[in-house]
């Protein structure tokens, strides 16, 4: 990279984009726009990166989509838009920005193409806000007008903004002028529902902005009956029904131009890998606005060593885990059209979309749906905190036992595919994985092996001794894998093969081994305190019966 000396400094700064940045008469024009509204004409388009909180990676992920963008040919400028909290220049390692963004704020006159210095990588440019003075972390309504005016006059073919973590208005505002608006979340509850809340508040603004934020206006009182303080998409167009039908119809439209994308960041096992399509659907339903899950970016050292370094991780570790999960993301985001979402369910939703089957679904289908349904809204669920209270989430639970009892009773299935499909139930063949968003996430984790056949469940009582052999027959009986409850609960294989085999040698004090027993009874639904009382005992008698004297 060149540099000059900055003011009386001798440290290298990096200079204004040199010739090697191509005109726009020079753009690959070949390559597939960014999915999403139509930006003006001959403007870039804009992809704004979010999340609920800091230190979810959004920094690392819009650096890296940039990097990649403008290996594929396109002219990109990656802009630091977390004002008074600016690191991205460090991923496309620049050490000390000449020109920040502080000088567009503060004189409208400066063009904006002058303030672009050159990241060292071919067609890739940066405006950061490195080093800007303490009044730039609060820019007034008007200047974030203003820049977003210039965001749109620069000479590029994709503009990145990395946004500031939370729900600002400086950063909801550039969120929604986007033409992909991306939420980046990690597989923590914290993260999750701090990135529900963002999609929550980015809707209610995107209402105001376009005059009928007056349907968000809840009652102070009545907005404590929803998740977060903030209402949910649906919550506001069921109310606003109750209102004003035109009213609802608008807030309608608006549902079905929001489209949030997400990535899920350092995913270490298989349920991590799965969480993106998980979460989608989840706010699917909950939200009821389209929801287009990019992908999740593996857990790798790579990003530490290339963060320490200050290098780009696409140019430092062009062969890790974590560079092939940022590609595919970011071919997703250019490569995705609107026509390739999956059409968001009916109001009310039929059994079959309860489950997520098809209406000619397989017995032995609809038993794998129901196992999976179960584990992503159950109540520990990573994907439901903050997405349902205990009271919509219990209603959810009927509505999923009904869906499974119906489907599951040739009599009864019948009976409602009758009234469901006046016709004939549907045969249409189903949608190929890659015109499928959900399936083509669902696709990135790595496929299960068919399970084996399972044997029937044990005879339970109300008086029921819980053997550790017992608790085995119950769990294979649903198809559990013992790593499964492993990575649910986060207790250690060992323990849960020692106590399924009653070694007592291998399980720790009794406190730990009570609670050990309370997870596993919620997860096989069973009663807990029949399981942890009858099983202590055992556990109590056999511990003595090892003991010396």
């Amino acid at each position: 990279m060149r540099t000059t000396r900055c003011g009386s400094t001798s440290a290298p700064c990096a200079t204004p984009r040199s010739p090697r940045w191509p005109t726009r008469s020079a753009r690959c024009d070949s390559l597939p726009a960014v999915a999403g509204k139509e930006a003006p004409e001959g403007g870039p388009r804009i992809i704004a990166v979010a999340s609920g909180k800091g230190g979810t990676g959004k920094s690392l992920v819009a650096a890296n989509v940039g990097i990649f963008l403008a290996t594929l040919g396109r002219r990109v400028v990656v802009v630091d838009a977390a004002f008074g909290s600016a690191n991205l220049h460090q991923f496309v390692g620049v050490p000390r920005p000449h020109h920040t963004l502080a000088q567009l704020l503060a004189n409208a006159s400066v063009p904006v193409d002058q303030v672009i210095v050159d990241t060292g990588i071919p067609s890739l440019g940066l405006l950061a806000a490195e080093g800007d003075p303490a009044t730039a972390a609060n820019p007034k309504s008007a200047q974030v007008n203003k820049l977003i005016a210039r965001l749109r006059q620069i000479d590029a073919d994709v503009v990145v903004l990395d946004l500031a973590g939370g729900t600002a208005g400086t950063t909801l505002d550039l969120f929604l002028v986007a033409d992909a608006g991306v939420v980046v979340v990690v597989p923590e509850p914290p993260a999750v529902e701090l990135g529900y809340r963002l999609m929550r508040a980015a809707f209610v603004r995107r209402l105001r902005k376009v005059g009928i934020g007056a349907a968000a206006d809840f009652p102070a009182d009545e907005l404590r009956m929803y998740e977060g303080g903030i209402p949910s998409p649906i919550d506001i167009r069921d109310r606003a029904r109750d209102l004003d039908e035109g009213l609802a119809d608008r807030v309608d439209a608006e549902m079905r131009r929001f489209r949030p994308r997400l990535v899920v960041n350092m995913a270490r096992s298989k349920a991590d890998m799965a969480l993106c399509g998980d979460l989608a659907r989840a706010v699917q339903r909950r939200f009821g606005v389209p929801v287009d899950p990019l992908g999740y970016l593996e857990y790798d050292d790579a990003v530490s060593v290339s963060v320490r370094r200050r290098r780009p991780l696409l140019v430092e570790h062009p062969e890790s885990r974590v560079a092939r999960c940022l590609e595919k993301v970011a071919r997703r985001l250019v490569g995705r059209d609107t026509a390739e979402l999956p059409a968001l369910p009916a109001s009310p939703e039929t059994y079959y979309d309860l489950l997520g089957v098809d209406p000619g679904a397989t017995e032995e289908e609809i038993r794998r749906a129901n196992r999976r349904v179960r584990e992503v809204y159950g109540r520990d669920s990573l994907v439901v905190g903050a997405l349902y209270n205990k009271s919509r989430l219990d209603d959810l639970h009927v509505k999923l036992d009904e869906a499974y009892e119906t489907l599951m009773d040739p009599t009864s299935r019948k009976a409602y595919d009758q009234a469901l499909f006046p016709g004939g139930v549907p045969q249409a063949a189903r949608r190929e994985d890659s015109d499928n968003a959900l399936a083509a996430v669902d696709r990135a984790a790595p496929a299960e092996p068919a399970p084996p056949p399972r044997p029937s469940p044990p005879p339970l009582a109300p008086d029921t001794e819980f053997t550790g052999a017992l608790l085995r027959e119950v769990r294979e009986a649903m198809g559990i894998d013992l790593r499964a409850i492993a990575e649910r609960t986060k207790i250690g294989m060992a323990y849960l093969e020692a106590i399924e085999e009653e070694n007592v040698r291998k399980l720790p004090a009794t406190v730990y081994v009570r609670g050990f027993l309370v997870q596993i009874a919620r997860m096989l639904q069973l009663d807990e305190e029949r399981v942890v009382d009858t099983y202590l005992a055992r556990f109590r008698r056999a511990r003595a019966a090892t003991q010396p004297g």
